[in-house]
């Protein structure tokens, strides 16, 4: 018999049992119909994400369904299957499903309800779920629009994922690394209204390599990323290369937006081109699980900070240090969803915005500095300044429990406020004493399992003279260790041209902090931010 003889009786045997195997399974698996509707409070179909769980983590979906392809990777909890399984769909959709028991869970965005129900699938008949989804808040009837500033999914799903989650603000990177659709059809306009409360904006790179993220938006031309290795060119080369695409020094695009706080390079960054925001509800922070390892960033003491929570604390505390050093620096919000198991605006932000919402506006709001962050309670926190002490009121709203709230001074924790179980609505005024405080701020955690879900407020700006000497010393030992590791890693550059090259800068942010170490003089100024 021949080779090409051969391999043909091997295909056809090979189809052969495919067929078979298919009629098998439909003779001992006779499928069901399953039809989902969902509507809104006012009773019209509206968009939603919708998962249908079987057992044993299988996920069912409709033929065709819209949905997040990221990879399930040996580091993913199986939980997070319910999320990668999940699916959006504009008011209704059927699934052909083998008979048994399911749970239909629907969602529209944080500012809804989550619909759970259980149902029997039966090859008798078809059955139905019928979901209508109600707001436990409405951010936008208070003047608040949200903002998910780290999205990675096809620009051809993009409207349909933030009218699915009702994201006002949509931001997806079109370049990143390697990849590159700068020449697609599509980018064509650097923003897209989808309605006139949702948009999303195209034009935007992330440099993601050895030493950080850093998320350029609204950049006005490519910026040649991709072509360098894990190390080398350095990430500020293209950080500086967007900011002279500005029209002015004081234009808000191309916005600087650190990803999170854990990298190796942030304290470099920081000191020499200090980003417009810094990522604090990150995209660690997924919908079934807390990526709890820094991975590419700089490992924490895990007897320090031991768990998720310890992760999360650690993350607050290290933005709380570049506060203590006089950054002024609005908190961001990114969920990374397309890469990581998490849905477009799982993590958001809100931003209070006069009159029609525009892209501007949003912006100019964050660089304002009232910034809410989040990715499940809404949390409101105001200041009245008093002679002595300060008067604060605090709001939080969730759909699920409350565990706890407190307000922080420069990384103390001012006061914890422990409402009852089974909380959801919480209101109190309290009195502070400010003291040497230069910022006060809050925070929401609430009572979940799995994950870690909190909001947090931006700072609110005092008078007091807050030494950050040790912070500064912190950053510093950061750095030495940063130092260490480049000079012992043979591998990391290609040249030593490269290696001093890198050297150079982190030297230059050592000295930086070598000038906060100094304790703070009485009386004296709040300390500088970085060099740009």
């Amino acid at each position: 018999m021949t080779g090409a003889l051969r391999w043909l009786v091997s295909f056809c045997a090979g189809v052969f049992r495919l067929f078979l195997s298919l009629i098998l399974t439909a003779l001992v698996l006779p499928s069901a119909a399953l039809r989902i509707v969902v509507r809104d409070e006012t009773g019209h179909f509206i968009w939603a994400r919708v998962e249908v769980r079987g057992p044993d983590f299988q996920m069912f979906q409709p033929t065709n369904a819209i949905m997040d392809h990221a990879e399930f990777s040996a580091n993913r909890r199986d939980t997070d299957r319910y999320y990668l399984g999940s699916f959006v769909v504009e008011g209704q959709t059927s699934l052909d499903l083998p008979p048994g028991h399911y749970k239909v869970i629907a969602e529209h965005g944080l500012e809804y309800g989550r619909h759970e129900e259980e149902v029997d699938v039966a090859a008798e008949g078809p059955s139905a779920v019928l979901v209508q989804l109600r707001p436990w808040i409405r951010m936008r009837e208070r003047g608040w629009y949200s903002g998910d500033m780290h999205v990675h999914r096809s620009t051809k799903d993009a409207a349909a994922l933030s009218l699915a989650e009702d994201l006002n603000i949509c931001v997806i990177f079109t370049m990143w690394d390697k990849d590159d659709l700068w020449g697609d059809e599509s980018l064509r306009v650097p923003i897209i209204r989808v309605t006139p409360d949702h948009f999303l904006t195209l034009w935007n790179a992330e440099d993601e390599r050895g030493g950080g993220a850093w998320m350029l938006h609204n950049i006005r031309a490519p910026l040649g990323l991709g072509g360098g290795a894990r190390w080398y060119p350095p990430g500020i080369r293209f950080v500086r290369a967007a900011r002279r695409q500005k029209a002015s020094p004081e234009a808000l695009f191309p916005w600087f937006d650190s990803e999170k706080p854990i990298w190796w390079e942030v304290p470099v960054m920081m000191a020499l081109a200090p980003p417009d925001s810094l990522g604090v509800v990150h995209n660690h922070f997924n919908q079934y699980n807390t990526l709890s390892s820094e991975v590419w960033g700089r490992p924490r003491n895990q007897e320090e900070f031991p768990g998720q929570e310890g992760f999360a604390k650690y993350c607050l505390g290290l933005y709380y240090r570049y506060l203590n050093l006089g950054f002024h620096l609005p908190p961001s919000a990114g969920s990374a969803s397309g890469v990581l198991p998490a849905p477009v605006g799982y993590n958001r932000m809100y931003v209070p915005v006069s009159g029609p919402l525009t892209v501007e506006k949003w912006y100019a709001a964050v660089r304002a500095g009232k910034v809410l962050v989040t990715n499940g309670p809404i949390l409101f926190f105001d200041i009245i300044k008093s002679h002595k002490y300060l008067k604060a009121m605090i709001e939080a709203h969730a759909r699920e429990p409350i565990d706890r709230i407190e307000v922080v001074g420069n990384g103390e924790v001012l006061r914890e406020l422990k409402p009852v179980a089974g909380t959801l609505d919480f209101v109190k005024e309290v009195e502070l004493d400010p003291g040497n405080h230069s910022w006060v701020a809050a925070r929401c955690f609430l009572k979940t399992g799995g994950t870690v879900r909190f909001a947090h407020t931006s700072a609110i700006y005092l008078l007091g003279n807050w030494d950050a000497s040790a912070d500064a010393r912190y950053f510093i030992g950061w750095i030495d260790e940063l130092i260490e590791l480049t000079n012992s890693d043979r591998e990391r550059f290609r040249s030593d041209s490269e290696k001093q090259e890198i050297l150079r800068l982190y030297r230059e942010a050592r000295e930086f902090y070598v000038a906060k170490a100094q304790p703070a003089p009485r009386g004296g100024r709040r300390p500088d931010k970085g060099k740009e």
